[in-house]
């Protein structure tokens, strides 16, 4: 008898703080996220979690959220309106309800576990929890279970990894921090990207930088640029409310704001979760016409390299989104993930017969758009 207990909870920190940080132990900074995105929600998302419990012990923790994720969203024009008539009349292709796991806060997804649990307990308790998914999606009537923004280390089951579809998500960008100077940093780029980062540097001495914690005299041009950023975005999934930016310094250990100011206005800022073992990238938004003129995004970029440098930082994880640039400034690009089932198996089937197509006609009729290379949200 493994004395397991399954259930789920209309809440995403679904058990005490204390317990919670045990299943996402240091240095992942997902207990104290969890517990801000329950207090200050996502727009169009409900929240939930299924918790397994070992004699009322808490080993297991999926972070849900449950959404309709509407196609129409992504395009304009007599597409638009095409697809708008197409979701009344499938829905469950062109207007799905999403029953998913993971986190909404732009970098990898985790399940949480206990570390301490042995390996034959823990298959056991991902069983009755992704049973208990199933029957979940099948309640709340969910076209789509999706596991969001997964990378290989994210400690999924082979079971799960062989039952879901896989399909790729915008990479994650990574950059090791094993040089002494931002001068030898420059010399590892190639001769191009060299003279373009100086070239753009030069712009620097009509910015101002400032790192803080404290961003109540900026809160509400700091959350104005934000949902600037989120309505340029062609992909933007979901979007936080103005509480996760109020409260963020206070909730979770290391965040800090990089503030970017322009003849005393503010043009763009930067958050970041910054601790010994790495410096996280969440945020980076701004003023769309400042910030190219300035090359804000490149002076972020530069000024986070320095920070790591100076305080011995030895990985800069610079998250999603703008690969293109992200990999011409030296970063690595991590592959992530969506796995995910449609429960009408001839969909289903269309949907994973040929990922390659099923792409290419999506992108030609204006329905999966490539977002452009432009920094912002990543």
């Amino acid at each position: 008898m493994n004395n397991l207990v399954c259930k789920c909870v209309p809440r995403l920190d679904g058990v005490p703080a204390a317990e919670l940080g045990r299943l996402f132990p240091e240095p992942s900074n997902t207990a104290p996220l969890l517990s801000l995105l329950q207090e200050s929600g996502i727009d169009g998302f409900n929240l939930r979690s299924i918790v397994v419990s070992k004699d009322d012990a808490p080993i297991l923790l999926l972070p849900l959220f449950e959404t309709r994720f509407d196609l129409s969203t992504f395009v304009e024009g007599w597409i638009k309106q095409s697809l708008k008539v197409a979701g009344r009349l499938f829905p469950s292709l062109f207007q799905p309800r999403i029953l998913g796991v993971g986190l909404l806060v732009g970098e990898s997804s985790e399940i949480g576990m206990d570390p301490q649990i042995d390996a034959g307990t823990l298959e056991s308790a991902f069983k009755m929890a992704f049973d208990a998914l199933q029957r979940l999606a099948a309640e709340l009537k969910s076209d789509i279970v999706a596991l969001y923004n997964f990378s290989h280390y994210g400690g999924l089951p082979a079971e799960v990894l062989n039952t879901f579809h896989r399909a790729k998500c915008q990479s994650c960008a990574r950059m090791p921090i094993d040089f002494k100077n931002l001068e030898e940093f420059l010399a590892r780029l190639s001769r191009a990207a060299r003279k373009d980062l100086r070239r753009k540097m030069r712009a620097a001495p009509e910015v101002r930088v400032i790192r803080t914690r404290n961003i109540s005299p900026f809160l509400d041009r700091i959350y104005n640029l934000y949902r600037a950023t989120v309505e340029r975005s062609p992909m933007a999934f979901g979007a936080h409310n103005r509480l996760f930016f109020e409260k963020i310094c206070e909730r979770v250990p290391g965040a800090e704001y990089t503030l970017y100011f322009v003849r005393e206005e503010l043009a763009a800022f930067n958050l970041l979760v910054v601790k010994q073992e790495a410096m996280v990238d969440k945020n980076f938004c701004m003023d769309y016409e400042l910030g190219r003129k300035y090359n804000l995004y490149v002076l972020s970029w530069l000024e986070n390299i320095r920070t790591c440098v100076e305080r011995g930082i030895p990985l800069y994880d610079a998250g999603q989104g703008v690969e293109k640039t992200k990999a011409h400034l030296g970063a690595a690009l991590i592959p992530m993930y969506l796995l995910f089932k449609h429960r009408q198996p001839v969909i289903h089937r269309f949907l994973v017969a040929s990922p390659a197509m099923s792409e290419k006609v999506l992108s030609r009729l204006g329905f999966w758009p490539a977002a452009p290379d432009v920094p912002g949200q990543g």
